[in-house]
């Protein structure tokens, strides 16, 4: 998302260099609206690759791409405080170069002055939702897919018969008719004995 808000707000500090016809149409705000859905591509794509199985996860992914919106707003913003604020002093006054802490400072103005200037109208909304709706859109269609496929892996998983996995009682002995019952006879060689005979018989 940071990403994507600084590169929002560089391709709207140097949209003075496209054609002013393509600029004036609609007052801009198609291209900020084709802007602001490549940023949500690109939120949205940074997200599946973590392979999210969460539904909730698209919201979330929907919150991020809008909110690049109005950062970049700032750091464009930002940007012309730092750099040409200096020439409000004349028109010949030559622009400040740009400094990691002279962009810093200029952050909290230009926030500011975002807020102030915000406008409950239609355009701002709409250019958040052009960013917001591909990031929810793939992150959702990826989850669902997922979820899916994790659902009909398991139905298909083959389900052993209860008779193979129900355990086997042992078969009772064998004995002919009118055969008593005999308990087994106890091998000497099993009590450790080494001065008993074995049982030639039973041999």
């Amino acid at each position: 998302m940071l990403i994507c808000t600084a590169g929002f707000g560089t391709a709207v500090i140097f949209m003075d260099r496209l054609p002013s016809s393509l600029r004036a149409f609609g007052d801009g705000i198609p291209v900020l609206a084709a802007l602001a859905f490549v940023v949500g591509v690109l939120v949205g794509w940074a997200i599946r690759l973590v392979r999210p199985r969460s539904v909730l996860l698209s919201f979330f992914a929907a919150l991020f791409a809008a909110a690049a919106v109005p950062g970049g707003l700032i750091v464009m913003g930002a940007y012309v405080f730092s750099t040409v604020g200096a020439q409000r002093f004349g028109a010949d006054t030559a622009a400040a170069p740009l400094t990691l802490q002279g962009f810093l400072d200029a952050l909290p103005g230009a926030a500011r002055q975002f807020w102030n200037s915000l406008d409950p109208s239609w355009p701002l909304p709409a250019i958040m939702a052009a960013a917001a709706l591909p990031a929810f859109v793939l992150v959702l269609s990826r989850a669902l897919r997922l979820r899916r496929t994790g659902r009909h892996a398991a139905a298909e998983k083959p389900q052993r018969d209860p008779e193979e996995t129900a355990e086997k009682e042992p078969e009772p002995e064998y004995r002919a008719p009118f055969e008593p019952l005999q308990p087994p006879k106890a091998d000497p060689t099993a009590t450790g004995s080494f001065f008993l005979p074995p049982d030639r018989g039973q041999a």
